[in-house]
């Protein structure tokens, strides 16, 4: 959700996504997850180099909508996925299957790279992408792919 729905065009998408909150619902082998959350994403051009989350438990999405929509709040995208996740220890891949957008591999890297340079950090995930490739998953040549980017680019394009 943002206030600034009616700023949205082809150009701005990363800035307006900068400043919304994430009414999420997580249900993870039949534990329920309700949350707000809020990301900021630091951008080098095209590639995410660093996130930043603030997650806040909440009993109910429904009350915490209505007050987003009483401080002028609007739906911008709903993104529903199924997760299946793998990992080996060292190594966790998260299959997103993404409604109205297709399946996504996610590869969660267990460094912490708070302290990286942006130089470093792409390195990572330059090296990550090779061990994807090396499984032979991948098919297309994306390094950072946004959901709610990408489907709201969907929509822009629809309208």
């Amino acid at each position: 959700m943002t206030q600034k729905k009616d700023m949205l065009t082809i150009n701005n998408i990363d800035d307006i996504l900068k400043s919304c909150v994430l009414i999420r619902y997580l249900n993870a082998d039949g534990k329920e997850f309700k949350k707000i959350t809020y990301k900021n994403k630091v951008y080098d051009g095209a590639n995410i180099v660093s996130e930043k989350k603030i997650n806040v438990d909440c009993l109910d999405l429904s009350k915490a909508k209505e007050l987003f929509e009483a401080l002028d709040f609007q739906e911008l995208v709903r993104v529903k996925y199924v997760v299946t996740v793998f990992s080996d220890g060292e190594k966790e891949f998260a299959f997103q299957d993404v409604e109205n957008l297709g399946l996504l591999v996610e590869y969660e890297s267990t460094k912490n790279m708070e302290n990286y340079t942006t130089e470093q950090i792409m390195e990572e995930k330059q090296i990550m992408a090779e061990e994807i490739r090396s499984t032979g998953i991948i098919v297309e040549n994306y390094l950072d792919v946004k959901k709610a980017y990408e489907l709201i680019l969907a929509n822009i394009k629809q309208g």
